[in-house]
């Protein structure tokens, strides 16, 4: 019963871990993350890898803003409107998490999905060459 307990214990800290920001950084499984963004009028979905890694595939509607290029990156996002909402993602979470932190630190409003588009392809959610 106690090693029960323990791993119930264990579980609820992992998903409260899961629900709360990285960082300060708000970060959605790949699911919550689509869903939260169809289900939002202001959603932007931003991927923010190199304009290369974006012809090769991508999530349907993103916009590119290549986080890799700073100069690039920095003058994009003062050009973003603040009153939408900004779904960040990349390869593997690191720049969209990067990314995620500096837009914050410019008003603006960002979720970050975790474990980029391979976590996405992972589970067999589908991308485009649009």
């Amino acid at each position: 019963k106690k090693i029960f307990l323990s791993l119930l214990a264990a579980i609820k800290l992992r998903f409260y871990w899961l629900l709360s920001p990285v960082g300060g950084i708000n970060v959605l499984s790949p699911q919550a993350f689509i869903k939260q963004a169809k289900a939002d009028t202001t959603a932007i979905i931003l991927d923010v890898r190199t304009p290369g890694e974006y012809k090769e595939e991508h999530l349907a509607g993103a916009r590119q803003l290549d986080f890799l290029n700073s100069e690039v990156f920095d003058a994009g996002i003062k050009q973003l409107d603040k009153s939408n909402t900004y779904y960040v993602y990349c390869r593997s979470g690191k720049r969209s998490h990067n990314a995620c932190i500096k837009m914050k630190k410019q008003g603006l409003k960002v979720f970050d999905m975790e474990g980029g588009i391979l976590n996405w392809k992972k589970l067999g959610m589908p991308t485009t060459k649009e």
